[in-house]
């Protein structure tokens, strides 16, 4: 074969195209082809080629039956529904010698839910090894989890001296759980290179009131140099100051603390330095004072914001937030801002967001992302889109009310873009990489000519526009245009 095939830096370039499944269609039906035969062909083919291919091959799975297919264990018959009985298996030292020979190339593992619970025989396999001394994937960098709690206990043999990333989906927390209060302890002795740890709530789960959840933070960070992110479904505010003197966290992820609390951490901080490494921060909040108490004592500069609300977005309040941003300090080299409100928030047609609402933000020239997602009316005109590209050159993302609000021509100050108004926008915006915005075809007929000839002769638009995804969304008594 060719020389330059024995570089391995040029063989290195060339496995890492093969190595990207390929997806074809739309949603809701995807199709994936996968890459796993022709590495695997790849790897047979000669010595040379062999170990980056089988690299690539085993760096990213979901389960553990790879494992056991590589060393032979054969499949146990599949429990009944009305079956008590588990069928355990027992690896022999052979088994374990080829699994291990595959082991330290696995760089992302994934153990869902779902995926657990219709599978006892991997649930068996994990349990056999869970008092070995040997690290089953001892080059890990990315772990997911969604265990049961009572088998959490069976995590240590996965961590390893280099995982980056942890994640683990909390899908039935009892209160004083030791299993997973076990997990976090081990988790600086077994992972000194770990960067960030992400903890999520079912949504069952986020639905009850009081947060079931809080990260048993002070002793596991203790001995974790290298953390930079946590995002966690609630802190306490010990573990959050405890969190705010690291020098190495740039990003928190967390359930606002009250008001009151908020004024204790960063209004009486007795001389300690909070904070100061900080890039972004990520909050879901209950109530509006609470925001108030954060937008008015945050100490440091960060370039990142997310407001996540339980509560409606009322425009006074809003407007009242955004001038809070606009003239501290703190909030001067902000560069992307998202606001939501959260799922059980309904839908309301009689509260208006307008432009001048948004108008403070205006003020923060380096802004690249603005999205703000509420479940009311959003009124934007042309020329207030003629204005946000005036004030935000360097904007890259907009999106308003993407998920389920609507852009409106409701009262008081009824507005709508049109097509050409919003092919406008973005020649003003050079940047803009993904645009969201309400339109009106009313006047389609108008802007266009419809006629099938004059649209097959059109050309191409000429521009220089970096835009990627484009959503308009139309009023539904239009929907017969």
């Amino acid at each position: 074969m060719h020389r330059a095939l024995l570089i391995s830096e040029i063989l290195s370039n060339i496995i890492s195209h093969i190595s990207v499944d390929e997806r074809l269609g739309v949603w809701p039906v995807e199709y994936v082809t996968s890459s796993a035969p022709t590495l695997f062909a790849l790897a047979l083919t000669c010595r040379a080629f062999s170990e980056q291919a089988l690299d690539a091959l085993w760096n990213n799975f979901k389960g553990v039956e790879p494992f056991m297919r590589c060393a032979g264990i054969t499949s146990a018959p599949q429990k009944g529904l009305q079956q008590d009985k588990e069928y355990p298996i027992i690896p022999t030292e052979a088994q374990l010698a080829i699994i291990a020979r595959y082991g330290h190339r696995v760089r992302s593992l994934e153990l869902g839910m779902n995926y657990w619970r219709r599978n006892y025989l991997a649930q068996s396999f994990l349990r056999t090894i869970a008092g070995s001394s040997e690290v089953l994937v001892p080059n890990l960098r990315s772990l997911e989890i969604g265990f049961p709690c009572e088998l959490l206990h069976l995590v240590p043999p996965l961590l390893g001296p280099h995982l980056q990333h942890f994640f683990i989906s909390i899908r039935d927390y009892e209160k004083g759980s030791h299993h997973l209060r076990t997990v976090f302890q081990c988790l600086p002795l077994y992972c000194p290179s770990l960067e960030s740890i992400t903890v999520l709530k079912s949504y069952h789960l986020s639905r009850e009131r009081d947060a079931p959840f809080i990260l048993p933070m002070s002793y596991a960070i203790q001995k974790m140099p290298k953390l930079r992110s946590v995002t966690v479904p609630a802190i306490t505010k010990d573990a959050l100051v405890y969190l705010g003197g690291l020098s190495s966290v740039t990003d928190i992820s967390s359930h606002l603390p009250t008001g009151t609390d908020l004024e204790d951490i960063l209004g009486s901080s007795r001389g300690q330095i909070l904070f100061e490494n900080i890039e972004s921060v990520d909050w879901e909040i209950k109530e509006w004072r609470d925001v108030e108490v954060f937008a008015r004592l945050w100490p440091h500069k960060f370039t990142s914001m997310t407001l996540r609300s339980e509560a409606k977005f009322d425009p006074s309040l809003l407007q009242v937030l955004f001038d809070s941003i606009h003239v501290r300090e703190a909030f001067r080299n902000l560069e992307c801002i998202c606001l939501s409100e959260s799922f059980p928030c309904r839908l309301s047609s009689s509260i208006v967001i307008t432009i001048d609402t948004i108008r403070p933000l205006f003020y923060l020239s380096q802004l690249r992302v603005v999205d703000i997602d509420t479940r009311s009316c959003m009124s934007i005109g042309a020329n207030d889109l003629v204005k946000m590209a005036e004030a935000w050159r360097c904007l890259e993302v907009l999106l308003l009310n993407k998920t389920d609000g609507s852009m409106s021509g409701a009262v008081p100050m009824p507005q709508w873009v049109t097509v050409p108004e919003v092919v406008r926008f973005i020649e003003l915006c050079p940047s803009l990489k993904k645009l969201c915005i309400g339109i009106t075809l009313s006047t389609v007929d108008c802007d266009y000519d419809m006629d099938k000839a004059s649209l097959c002769a059109l050309e191409p638009h000429n521009s220089d526009s970096r835009l990627e995804a484009l959503t308009l969304k139309y009023p539904r008594d239009e929907e017969y245009i």
